[in-house]
């Protein structure tokens, strides 16, 4: 649950970014009584050296993350909006009904963006389910409006700038605002789909088209994607990834889906990630055959603020029933900076509205990829944000053998594919039955990924074929996984007349049908919890994965670290959902 996030000690000494040490001091407030803490805590690096302080005229573009007005309220809401038997379950709610019910009030949004405004902030804007106010300022202004300081460090040879102290806000926005965004560029990164190199031109028969996978992973039977709206995050400009995708469709014969840019935050020109939403674009619109709609959410950069800032737009405008996103970059720094608080809240109304993200759970392995997917275990074991999110469905992935036609003949699990224990992200509570952790105190934070797996693998076995503008490229990584499971969720979504929601909880309810648990009530205190089975079985709707590892995390019967529940079968999860 959001705002009960488990503790983590005031110093982290052994998180490595990038190969250099970052350990956060305590978020204290100071003595003086008009200024209180927010979720936004100071960064410091350790063996980067200090190159200097930023400009105090250099342009910052600021958020306030805001609480809803009763997190209680929320969380008691999802939990019977996905609870078998509730009379609330399934019954999804619109962002007009968030509004009136959860989201922050006039008052308190009003508050908010007449602070920033007296700080000197221009352009003061709230997001559509205001959870989110925003303006354009500088970095002096920042530094004053919040208590804060600003200082420029080389990190694995770039610069980065991020706050040395914490963000603080007065007393009178004690309880609405929740974090402070925008105090640092550190990057998120594609997860970076692999090329695989091909000597000449390429082979016809090496790899698949994305409508192929569907023979993989058994989809005969279900409906296509044309009722259900669907969604990409992507980066930069996209009127080449559009190109492409309109070529892709006239090649494989594929029907011509709908699209609609949405910019959201400040825009950029960059197209460095076109090869990445070219995949991202063809794959989830392919595999289920045609989609109601295909909305891509353009943001301007690979910062945390302005994930955040797609997401807000994603949920507030409600368009589409899932979205994909191949992006993600070590936990941590979502952790410090508070965009991960931030976005578990706006994700829980995506959850009562009956909308479903995914996210890509990296290419190193129990890595984190702050710097480059390289396709193996690499760096610091630690889980990438924002595939751990409570309300994100991490997809991680397999090394998949077929045939021709797409027929499995092996899966297994991919040493690429990112998976662990996160120190700071909670488990949703569906998630009781299958992760060790949880609440079981053994550590902070405890959320398990991935919680579903896929194709991944591009270089040793089956890669899948996309254009990237008029050529054919064989590529893969989990940034083919998460749209993948984006696509044939829209088949779900599409034969259930899009009253799913949430992918989470049912996909986990189906294994607690096979693995009960054991009800356990403690002496010390009157609580029952369930704890997991000792020898968990394989859920029919899945292929159980039980060969490959990631580094120190090995498949196993039931859920594992590499490929969560396993591979899905869509015509018997189709069968199996309710």
């Amino acid at each position: 649950m959001p705002l009960n996030r488990r503790a983590v000690a005031a110093t982290l000494a052994a998180v490595t970014i990038g190969g250099t040490a970052v350990a956060q001091v305590a978020n204290a407030a100071p003595a003086h009584h008009n200024w209180v803490a927010t979720a936004t805590k100071a960064f410091h690096f350790r063996n980067a050296p200090l190159v200097a302080r930023p400009s105090a005229s250099r342009p910052l573009h600021v958020s306030l993350a805001l609480a809803p007005r009763d997190q209680a309220a929320v969380d008691r809401a999802v939990k019977a909006a996905y609870t078998p038997g509730s009379r609330s379950f399934h019954r999804f709610i619109t962002p007009a009904q968030w509004k009136a019910r959860f989201a922050p009030t006039d008052a308190a949004v009003g508050r908010a963006a007449a602070y920033l405004r007296s700080a000197g902030f221009r352009h003061v804007a709230v997001s559509g389910n205001r959870l989110l106010v925003s303006g354009d300022g500088t970095v002096g202004q920042a530094e004053r409006a919040f208590r804060t300081s600003l200082a420029t460090f080389r990190v694995s040879g770039a610069l980065r700038t991020v706050n040395v102290k914490p963000a603080l806000v007065p007393a009178s926005l004690a309880g609405t605002v929740q974090a402070v965004l925008g105090l640092n560029d550190l990057p998120l990164t594609h997860v970076k789909a692999q090329l695989v190199k091909q000597a000449g031109a390429p082979d016809p028969e090496a790899g698949l088209y994305p409508a192929q996978f569907n023979n993989t992973y058994l989809s005969k039977g279900t409906h296509n994607g044309s009722k259900t709206s669907i969604a990409i995050m992507t980066q930069g400009d996209t009127k080449g990834v559009i190109a492409a995708l309109r070529y892709a469709e006239a090649k494989e014969h594929q029907p011509r889906v709908p699209v609609t840019v949405v910019p959201t935050g400040p825009q950029s020109a960059d197209a460095s990630g076109a090869d990445e939403f070219d995949m991202d674009t063809q794959v989830s619109t392919m595999v289920p055959g045609g989609v109601k709609h295909l909305y891509l959410y353009s943001i301007g950069s690979l910062v945390s603020t302005n994930l955040l800032s797609g997401i807000e737009d994603f949920v507030s405008q409600n368009r589409a029933q899932a979205m994909s996103a191949s992006i993600g970059g070590c936990d941590i720094n979502a952790y410090l900076d508070g965009s991960m608080e931030a976005t578990d809240v706006a994700l829980q109304e995506g959850a009562l509205q009956g909308q479903t993200f995914f996210a890509s759970s990296g290419d190193n392995g129990a890595g984190c990829g702050y710097v480059i997917a390289v396709g193996v275990p690499a760096g610091f074991p630690e889980a990438n944000w924002p595939c751990d999110g409570e309300y994100v469905v991490c997809v991680g992935g397999t090394s998949l053998l077929t045939d021709a036609q797409g027929n499995r003949i092996s899966e297994l699990g991919w040493a690429g594919s990112g998976g662990g224990f996160s120190v700071v992200a909670n488990p949703g509570f569906w998630t009781q039955r299958t992760d060790p952790a949880y609440e079981a105190g053994l550590i902070s934070g405890g959320r398990a990924t991935p919680d579903v797996a896929l194709d991944g693998d591009p270089n040793f076995f089956t890669p899948v074929k996309v254009y990237v503008g008029k050529t054919l490229t064989y590529v893969g990584g989990t940034s083919l996984s998460s749209p993948m499971m984006l696509g044939f969720w829209a088949r779900l979504e599409s034969g259930h007349r899009n009253l799913l929601g949430f992918a989470a909880p049912g996909l986990y309810g189906l294994y607690d049908k096979v693995n009960p648990g054991e009800s356990v009530t403690t002496p010390e205190e009157p609580i029952t919890v369930i704890v997991p089975s000792p020898a968990p079985k394989a859920v029919p709707s899945f292929t159980d994965i039980l060969v490959g590892d990631n580094g120190p995390w090995p498949c196993l019967p039931g859920y594992d670290l590499v490929t969560g529940l396993g591979a899905p079968n869509i015509a018997a999860i189709n069968k199996a959902l309710k």
